[in-house]
């Protein structure tokens, strides 16, 4: 009896002692490619990890997006959360998260806030919020869009946003209270300047949590160590995927955004574009509306796209605007343009579908 206990003892602590190194399953990787890309990634269009943050119960929180080098984006403008634990268990989250990741902060209320960037509009700022990285929300923010940078500001029971310029010494600060942050239509009251100086901010660290990274910026491969385990967690910072038969998928053809000096009027093709999505502003009977749009829509105007459309008693003319590969993409494109363009009637009834 005692051997068996002794045996037993000392299986425990082999298993306890053994190392355990996790790589990112083939199949994981099909999926993040196919949710950014609609297709499998290859040498010209790679994954590419972009940052990390640390979960509760030693669980890591990755972010992921495609590189295209010769891309009008290069590093996309979606980024997919996934999550692996100390098992080796890997999950791609069901949601996207729209643009640049500059920074991720968790608050004293076990929230997690993430800051992202526009890569179309320099200085254009969204917050993202999840209380358990499994579903995302984008919040609302202060009506101001032209400040480069931005900081996160936890005290008590508010939240407070400083955003600043980069070139000079601008900076503006919004508060209010933590549940009214995280609101449909949060009230944010400007602060005073005098103000700014009065905050103590406060931040958490995720407990139980001892992955450390290894790696650094010049490192080809992500290396995560365990502080009390032999065990590792390790991935390439680009790569591309093995054909596999996980997936039934449809080859999307590369494009570009159409570069026009004017919009112009195009005679609709009998065969719709496969996969190219756009935002429709609408259909109209007559040529004379369009120059309204126009008017509108001027600062984007190499972006509009006008279709001539035979009926069998006229010509109708449906005006889209941008192009994309991915149909979630131009959603997300659709929801900054109606918080820019807040008073548009055109933008309430803009809709995304394949670009005719």
């Amino acid at each position: 009896m005692k051997f068996f206990l002794l045996f037993i003892l000392l299986a425990f602590h082999y298993v306890q002692a053994r190392s355990l190194n996790i790589h990112m399953p083939q199949q994981t990787k099909s999926q993040l490619c196919q949710k950014l890309s609609d297709h499998e990634c290859t040498n010209d269009e790679q994954l590419q990890y972009k940052n990390y943050f640390k979960l509760h119960n030693d669980t890591l929180l990755l972010f992921f997006n495609t590189y295209n080098k010769n891309a009008l984006y290069p590093n996309g403008s979606l980024n997919v959360p996934v999550t692996v634990d100390i098992n080796g268990k890997w999950q791609v989250i069901n949601s996207y998260i729209s643009d640049e990741i500059q920074a991720v902060v968790h608050d004293p209320h076990d929230g997690i806030w993430l800051h992202t960037v526009s890569t179309k509009k320099r200085g254009y700022s969204s917050l993202y919020y999840s209380k358990n990285a499994q579903t995302w929300k984008k919040l609302k923010l202060p009506s101001i869009r032209t400040f480069q940078t931005l900081q996160l500001c936890f005290q008590n029971d508010e939240v407070i946003l400083t955003f600043q310029r980069v070139e000079n010494d601008n900076v503006k600060a919004w508060v209010t209270s933590y549940d009214d942050a995280l609101s449909p239509e949060p009230t944010w009251r400007l602060m005073e300047r005098k103000e700014l100086y009065q905050k103590v901010c406060q931040r958490t660290s995720a407990y139980n949590n001892a992955w450390m990274l290894k790696s650094n910026k010049n490192s080809k491969n992500v290396l995560f160590k365990h502080k009390y385990k032999k065990s590792s967690i390790s991935f390439p910072k680009k790569s591309f995927s093995t054909k596999q038969n996980i997936f039934e998928t449809t080859s999307i053809p590369s494009f570009s955004r159409p570069i026009i000096k004017t919009p112009t009027v195009i005679k609709s093709a009998s065969k719709a574009q496969n996969g190219i999505y756009s935002i429709q502003l609408g259909t109209f009977n007559y040529k004379s509306s369009l120059p309204l749009i126009y008017q509108e829509f001027s600062r984007l105007k190499n972006g509009l796209v006008t279709k001539e459309i035979p009926n069998a008693d006229r010509i109708q003319y449906k005006v889209f605007l941008e192009t994309f590969r991915d149909i979630h993409e131009a959603k997300i494109r659709l929801e900054e343009l109606r918080s820019e363009y807040a008073n548009s009637k055109i933008l309430k009834g803009a809709f995304v579908t394949k670009l005719p």
